[in-house]
């Protein structure tokens, strides 16, 4: 399972330490947030969406479909 967050992250060539210095979090953390183990709170959630351009949380947080096609 893949975010678009990741996704967005690495279109833009970003680095998981490059996300969380502009946010104000850890690696561990932003990290966590791209894989869903954790959902960001009500303040992070809206750092991520101004640093990608977003207005709907449901357009960076949907799950993208990354499996290979054989």
């Amino acid at each position: 399972m893949t975010l678009r967050l990741r996704q967005e992250r690495k279109k833009r060539k970003w680095k998981l330490d490059d996300v969380a210095n502009k946010i104000g979090l850890t690696v561990s953390a932003v990290h966590d947030i791209e894989t869903g183990r954790c959902k960001p709170s009500y303040d992070v959630l809206v750092k991520l969406l101004d640093l990608f351009g977003y207005d709907d949380p449901r357009q960076l947080f949907a799950v993208i479909d990354d499996t290979p096609i054989s």
